[in-house]
């Protein structure tokens, strides 16, 4: 069965996001739902959203040694996003968690989601 996706508008550090993503799939390592998307206008809110996006990328089981690095206050913020290990999910976790306030920008510049992927 394929993912269900989910949009989170107003989604603070992301519980709401943490909930659906733990629902497992029948095959073992899938996940019954998939976070497209999750807004949140709190910077500080952002951080912990984006944080978890990237946890979520990896596999489950296989998260690098530089996330755990970037947790134990050895490296930034920026060196873990820029990480040589994780550029692929970096990119999906910015995809995935948007620092935005609704209503407050035309939207004209934005890539647009259409079907599989941005347009």
């Amino acid at each position: 069965m394929d993912e269900i996706p989910v949009i989170d508008l107003f989604a603070g550090p992301g519980g709401l996001g943490e909930g659906f993503s733990s629902i497992r799939g029948q095959i073992k390592g899938t996940r019954k739902f998939k976070l497209r998307v999750s807004i949140e206008k709190d910077p500080v809110a952002h951080a912990t959203l984006s944080l978890r996006a990237l946890f979520r990328a990896f596999p489950e089981g296989e998260v690098p040694e530089a996330y755990y690095q970037y947790i134990r206050g050895e490296i930034t913020r920026e060196e873990l996003f820029k990480h040589p290990t994780i550029p692929t999910e970096a990119l999906e976790a910015s995809q995935e968690a948007k620092l935005a306030e609704l209503g407050k920008d035309s939207h004209v510049n934005r890539p647009k989601y259409c079907g599989g992927g941005y347009i």
